[in-house]
């Protein structure tokens, strides 16, 4: 496993670009839902991304390479008995390649591709329980039944188009899909943009220009999954010892701003979700987004 995730690492580095070196940034993304007295469900999400911009032919190319990992927990977070969880224990750590390509001031598309892993290789357990001993000096969470280990194979495309109404004010819309091991999904993102900074979309904090500006916007993403490996355990076989009935219709509310300081950008955004599965105990769930980017020039 270690030699494939090397290997594949090679690879995506290869594949930047070396002609823009000096325009490469820097972003750290952390999703917590503490911040309202909960650590349950969509518990924890942490992505570390290197982006080289790069330009040939007056169309711009934005290359993404990310190190991801994603914590879910159920609400009984002390409870040993499994059979009284409402979510599934599950964690999952991944590697990502993805291009976007810029077609005008107002849409781009995207293509990606994603390798991971599930269960105690993922080190969901281990990072949660040390932030529980070195942070909110609480006791270890069980971790009874969690998702098995598997290695997981995933390709994401997207379509991004934005509607420019007047200075200072957009609509923005995307259609994305992932499909894989780990989840098949589509989903459309609709959102509402005033302030002077540009956007690619809702969570993408990469930095255009070094005015000091600031942007706020809102939204909503409206998604559908035919499957998802976190409650659904795998399509090719019956390892995961808990599953559960994954929703198909979902859908996420946000709101949130985006300010620049010329080499530092700050994303932060409120989100709310609805249920993953109708076990959870309560109707939405809410986690802040908090996003730093930074130009290493």
């Amino acid at each position: 496993m270690k030699k494939l995730i090397l290997s594949f690492l090679t690879i995506l580095f290869c594949l930047l670009p070396n002609d823009a070196i000096s325009q490469k940034q820097i972003n750290l993304d952390v999703d917590n839902d503490l911040y309202f007295d909960r650590d349950f469900y969509y518990s924890s999400g942490i992505f570390l991304t290197l982006m080289t911009p790069n330009a040939k032919n007056d169309k711009s190319s934005l290359n993404k390479l990310k190190i991801g990992q994603l914590i879910y927990t159920p609400s009984m977070r002390y409870e040993p008995d499994p059979n009284k969880y409402d979510y599934p224990y599950s964690g999952y750590l991944y590697l990502e390649y993805q291009n976007q390509k810029k077609l005008t001031n107002y849409s781009s598309y995207s293509l990606g591709g994603q390798i991971g892993i599930t269960g105690d290789a993922s080190l969901a357990r281990g990072i949660q329980n040390l932030y529980h001993d070195l942070v909110l000096n609480l006791p270890h969470l069980k971790w009874e039944s969690q998702m098995p280990q598997e290695l997981q194979l995933n390709f994401s495309v997207s379509y991004f188009k934005g509607f420019n109404i007047k200075d200072n004010i957009s609509i923005t819309s995307e259609l994305y899909s992932r499909l894989g091991t780990y989840q098949m999904m589509s989903g459309l993102e609709v959102g509402l943009f005033i302030g002077d900074l540009s956007w690619f979309g809702f969570s993408d904090n990469f930095i255009i220009n070094g005015d000091s500006k600031f942007s706020f916007f809102i939204g909503t993403k409206q998604e559908y999954f035919f499957h998802d490996f976190k409650l659904e355990g795998s399509l090719f076989n019956d390892k995961a010892n808990l599953v559960m009935d994954s929703n198909n219709f979902r859908n996420l509310f946000l709101i949130g701003l985006k300010k620049n300081f010329k080499d530092l950008q700050i994303l932060t955004s409120y989100n709310s979700m609805s249920k993953d599965t109708n076990n959870q105990r309560t109707k939405r769930h809410p986690f802040l987004k908090i996003s730093l980017t930074y130009n290493l020039k």
